[in-house]
């Protein structure tokens, strides 16, 4: 390549140096939440197809007591399920009597967060633990299986971007904030120079 096709691509690859990168988008708490669940799911739905349940038998998901995100489980559970080739349905009253279930309840969901004083980025960390059991899959057995699973997910988001990922409608997807104050930082130090102080007149009076 001579010089004058050199100097013929350089403008353009100057350009393409100083283009800026592509912006990350940034998950919403109710997106981290989301991922977070399907990671469990995922694990659960592992569990359960090594399991003797047919893919052409029904198969009813119910939640057993009440959660604020019970609607968000039922429907990934589903989802997975259809997706592995199960047939589903989450309307007890419309199941046969003796329809094999697969129950669960949330035994824990939120997002905490936390950031030091200094820092501009916040931490964010989604868990969620739960436990399913399958039952009247087989004949005479009460219970067929029971697991517990868990997801987290953790990411850094800039402080000034928090009011726009928090959603009023969803509370179990509100960040709990883990507060930190400068008293944990400055006490030490306060109690380093008393006992500096200290040891300067013992040894400066002897």
């Amino acid at each position: 390549m001579n010089l004058r096709k050199i100097y013929a691509w350089l403008p353009i690859l100057l350009l393409g140096l100083a283009a800026p990168a592509p912006a990350v988008p940034v998950l919403t708490n109710m997106d981290l939440v989301v991922g977070t669940v399907e990671q469990a799911v995922d694990q659960a739905l592992g569990q359960l197809e090594t399991q003797a349940v047919g893919r052409d038998q029904l198969l009813l998901v119910a939640p057993q007591g009440k959660h604020a995100a019970t609607w968000l489980v039922d429907h990934l559970l589903a989802e997975g399920l259809l997706a592995r080739g199960f047939t589903v349905t989450l309307d007890s009253a419309a199941a046969p009597v003796g329809t094999p279930r697969l129950s669960y309840r949330i035994l824990d969901l939120g997002v905490t967060g936390r950031s030091s004083l200094w820092s501009g980025q916040f931490h964010r960390d989604s868990r969620v633990n739960l436990v399913l059991q399958l039952s009247g899959s087989a004949k005479g057995a009460p219970l067929d299986w029971q697991g517990e699973v868990a997801g987290h997910l953790a990411d850094r988001v800039p402080k000034d971007r928090l009011p726009l990922l928090q959603d009023a409608a969803y509370d179990f997807a509100k960040i709990e904030v883990q507060r930190q104050s400068w008293g944990k930082f400055v006490e030490p130090v306060i109690v380093s120079a008393v006992l500096g102080g200290l040891i300067h007149l013992f040894f400066s009076n002897r």
